[in-house]
């Protein structure tokens, strides 16, 4: 930790630590996987990894590529039943993109989000589903915005614990609404034709969901929140990790 230096709100992180802590985060990752851990609708616990990995390890997306990592190599232990060895996807966009929202880059942020979305309706699987269905994939894109102010707000040299709650808990939200965005595509793209479904068939499937979906998502957020939060405090109040926490 001696080999840490600090400079103008600019950290350097020796590579050996770096590998480290991707290392530990990724570990995380597949030992909540490998937990029978419930699931909030379609949406299986493990899920609050993002959320811890990309708030708590933002520094240098350290957190964000442990979940990928860790998310990878139990895909390839146990291969998705829907996406196959593409599974560890969305839990990484989930994470990779809060993490952006971290380092406050809304073009990239928004941009992305909006490519999955076009992506979606191109995918051929998708081509019925109603246009209406994704409404909480757009209010997770007109929330980008407000999410980057909050961090602005809440991740500073001292963290303002006014906004850490409804801060972590936005950020929580549109992560795992893009981490959908990105299981969508993949279920569009090849997905659906695994299970024996058509097109016609997909489209019927998202109209009764189109409201579930959203509240199995902010309950997750909600309890990611409640879990991430402490943690944020713990770390900052820890001179010797302190630094894995991105501010300015």
């Amino acid at each position: 930790m001696n080999d840490i230096k600090e400079k103008d709100n600019s950290i350097t992180i020796p590579k050996t630590l770096k590998t480290t802590m991707i290392g530990v985060f990724a570990a995380l990752t597949i030992v909540l996987a490998l937990a029978p851990l419930p699931s909030i609708g379609y949406v299986n616990l493990t899920a609050v990894m993002e959320t811890i990995g990309a708030l708590v390890g933002s520094t240098g997306f350290l957190g964000a590529l442990g979940v990928t990592v860790g998310g990878l190599i139990y895909n390839l232990y146990k291969p998705s039943s829907l996406f196959l060895q593409a599974g560890f996807l969305p839990m990484a966009m989930g994470a990779i993109f809060m993490a952006l929202l971290m380092y406050r880059k809304h073009s990239l942020a928004l941009f992305l989000a909006t490519a999955l979305l076009a992506l979606f309706f191109i995918a051929p699987g998708n081509t019925h589903v109603p246009f209406w269905a994704l409404w909480d994939k757009y209010l997770a894109i007109l929330l980008i915005i407000p999410a980057i102010i909050l961090v602005k707000k809440t991740f500073r040299p001292k963290i303002n614990l006014k906004y850490l709650f409804p801060t972590v808990l936005l950020v929580s939200f549109v992560g795992l609404e893009v981490d959908a965005m990105m299981g969508n595509l993949l279920f569009g793209l090849y997905s659906y034709s695994l299970l024996g479904m058509t097109a016609e068939a997909v489209g019927d499937l998202y109209i009764p969901f189109a409201l579930a979906a959203a509240w199995e998502r902010l309950i997750v957020a909600l309890i990611s929140a409640l879990i991430t939060v402490p943690l944020i405090i713990a770390v900052d109040k820890n001179p010797k990790i302190r630094w894995l926490i991105h501010r300015r």
